[in-house]
């Protein structure tokens, strides 16, 4: 996936993901994991992983903005970045074949590169999110590997 940002393109793959739920949520971790899989194999970055309480889709590209720094290496090469999301308590969701179940936490390993070419951004790529629809995470903690 390729995310517009700093006047270059910087290049992202989403290495991993892992889950976590509240202790009382009744889930099927092999389906929803499946399905996002699936999702990911069809259309990479764009595939959506959650929704927030209002129904707006949240895409891996979207999360995996929050690893995009000044700091990346300006000769291209890859920096892997782990993030971890703690989303507040039921604002972001998952679904499985029943219902939708609240969403705690996300780990997700991101490998990084600056593209040098420049671009211009995609038609409403990077516009900016309604903030009642953007408060869906309490914290993300980065941390470089």
């Amino acid at each position: 996936m390729a995310l517009a940002g700093m006047a270059e393109q910087v290049v992202c793959e989403t290495r991993s993901f892992k889950l976590a739920f509240r202790n009382d949520a009744m889930v099927n971790i092999a389906e929803i994991n499946d399905e996002i899989l699936d999702s990911v194999s069809k259309y990479a970055g764009k595939a959506v992983l959650g929704y927030t309480k209002k129904g707006r889709a949240v895409t891996l590209d979207e999360l995996a903005r929050n690893g995009i720094t000044e700091s990346l290496p300006a000769d291209g090469s890859e920096v892997v970045k782990v993030l971890l999301f703690d989303f507040k308590e039921e604002k972001f969701f998952v679904m499985d074949r029943q219902s939708i179940i609240p969403l705690s936490r996300l780990k997700m390993t991101v490998a990084y590169r600056r593209d040098g070419n420049r671009q211009a951004p995609a038609p409403g790529e990077g516009k900016p999110v309604d903030p009642e629809d953007d408060d869906y995470t309490a914290d993300v903690f980065v941390k470089t590997r």
